[in-house]
């Protein structure tokens, strides 16, 4: 695209017309603006856990967890195995992916160690809490040269990652491929607010607030977790 974008162009002139209908349709998102304010709801680090005890069944959420073992059973209604798969955050939360049909690249793929983004509606079966059939996205292992990494998660590793208010149609890594791409042409509109005005009140400045920090934070203090000194704003849209 030749000219920047701009709070008011349309996604599907720059993420294309089957994503911007995704977005649209799941998330009623339609032009770079809704996309770019669209901020993560938190950001999770590599080696830092989501609490998945305290995740609530009919959720739909997205976790950022790592492989502790994998085990293969046949399935007791019809012909064919599952591969069950579990999942853990590091405090003593445990929860089972569930996966039919032959899966051995899968088994392969989700071996114990691997850190990835699992993405699924919180169920329960038999006292567990457990993701059927989940969409994942795996962290990077420093280039062992097994199990290619998608593009879009491969930057993330070792780093602060965006989750975004998603859907089960499109990821939380969809949503990030894709502020990524906009950002690349975006130009944000100027601050209504004085930087007098921004600075007595610790407020960011409008353009970074849609920046590449947002969805690339570079340090933790930067993303107001945990008491940080950044103000929230919302878009002179909404």
């Amino acid at each position: 695209m030749s000219e920047p974008a701009t709070v008011d162009t349309p996604l599907k002139k720059l993420v294309g017309d089957k994503t911007a209908k995704a977005l649209a349709s799941h998330l009623d998102l339609h032009t770079a603006g809704d996309l770019v304010y669209h901020f993560p709801r938190r950001y999770d680090e590599r080696g830092e856990h989501t609490d998945i005890r305290a995740l609530d069944v009919g959720e739909q959420v997205t976790v950022l967890a790592q492989v502790q073992r994998t085990a293969v059973r046949p399935m007791r209604q019809r012909r064919g195995n599952l591969l069950e798969v579990t999942v853990g955050d590091g405090s003593g939360g445990l929860l089972t992916l569930t996966f039919f049909g032959n899966q051995a690249w899968r088994e392969r793929e989700l071996r114990p160690g691997r850190w990835g983004l699992f993405a699924g509606k919180v169920t329960e079966f038999r006292g567990k809490r457990q993701l059927n059939g989940p969409e994942y996205v795996l962290l990077g292992e420093g280039g062992d040269g097994e199990a290619a990494v998608s593009d879009e998660i491969e930057e993330f590793a070792g780093a602060l990652i965006p989750v975004y208010p998603a859907a089960a149609a499109v990821p939380t890594w969809v949503i990030a491929r894709c502020v990524r791409v906009v950002l690349d042409t975006f130009t944000p509109p100027e601050d209504p607010l004085p930087a007098t005005v921004r600075a007595s009140r610790n407020l960011v400045d409008l353009g970074a607030r849609c920046g590449r920090s947002t969805d690339r934070p570079p340090r933790r203090r930067s993303t107001g977790r945990g008491g940080g000194s950044s103000g929230t704003r919302r878009s002179p849209s909404s």
